[in-house]
């Protein structure tokens, strides 16, 4: 049996430090993290870490764990559910100007799926479904892959097709324009003008989505935690309504009872707050069973 694949954003608009770019032609890397479960694979602008499905009896405790090294997406989706992970990473400003973090998700799935021996060669016989794709992402990386997927010229046709599903959570969809805002702000460090933020923010995207990409998106589940950020909750569920109407179908919110915009993915390997993870998991392995 193939296992799900899925891709997932889970940084920032800004941050510290910068990513590494890498230069040249792509290539893998056998940096492991976690014994037979993790290669790093590098392109020649973006970092990823794959994770490969390991035995639950192979597990390691929880006081074997590093948060510095180990992604609480391993736990989401590999270790619990048996998905073929990877995380990419993508620019960050004030090195990163609009379209470029989201061609980088664009760039990070293409060359995924145009690698797919190179990326299978790093597990030991490990199968996965690369015509069913699900794209999971956090707070900025919702912004972006929302925007990647309602943007007409950004994803080609031959990609859009291969994904199955797509996992929103903790996202930003519209921007309310301020003249206060300081020029230096992320957002406008990214957008370069509230002009620009308004044309390309993943609400209006929808109102203006031609009819072809409505009628091949994948399905869509949105989460937000219970103790959001103001209006977070709001967005969201905006978005969920909106994406409905243009759709025609069902876009379910979910909320991570108990959980701050932060939280969730630090409650993972906890004992105490990882439901939601595993309404993630069963929603992705319903939709890649129905295929």
């Amino acid at each position: 049996m193939k296992l799900a694949g899925a891709i997932s954003w889970m940084s920032t608009i800004h941050q510290q430090k910068h990513c590494s770019l890498h230069q040249g032609r792509h290539q893998c890397s056998t940096s492991s993290m976690v014994e037979g479960s993790l290669k790093a694979i590098a392109s020649s602008r973006l970092r990823m870490n794959l994770y490969m499905p390991i035995p639950a009896r192979s597990l390691p405790n929880a006081g074997e764990l590093s948060l510095r090294k180990i992604s609480p997406a391993f736990f989401i989706l590999t270790a619990t559910g048996s998905i073929l992970t990877i995380i990419a990473d993508y620019r960050l400003v004030p090195g990163a100007k609009f379209p470029e973090p989201v061609e980088d998700i664009r760039d990070a799935i293409g060359w995924t799926l145009a690698n797919v021996g190179e990326v299978l060669a790093q597990g030991t016989g490990v199968q996965g479904d690369f015509d069913n794709v699900f794209l999971m992402s956090h707070s900025a990386g919702s912004c972006h892959t929302s925007t990647l997927l309602l943007h007409p010229t950004l994803l080609p046709s031959y990609l859009r097709t291969r994904i199955r599903g797509v996992v929103l959570q903790g996202g930003v969809y519209t921007f309310k324009r301020d003249e206060s805002t300081s020029p230096d702000a992320p957002l406008l460090q990214l957008y370069g003008s509230w002009d620009t933020v308004e044309e390309n923010m993943p609400a209006t995207l929808l109102q203006r989505a031609p009819a072809d990409i409505l009628e091949t998106f994948p399905d869509v589940v949105i989460f937000v935690s219970e103790r959001e950020i103001d209006g977070f909750e709001e967005d969201n569920r905006l978005l969920a309504a909106n994406l409905e109407k243009k759709l025609g179908k069902g876009v379910p919110v979910v909320v991570m009872k108990n959980h701050n915009h932060l939280s969730p993915h630090w409650a993972l390997w906890t004992g105490a707050g990882e439901e939601w993870a595993e309404d993630v998991t069963r929603w992705i392995k319903e939709r890649a069973a129905s295929v």
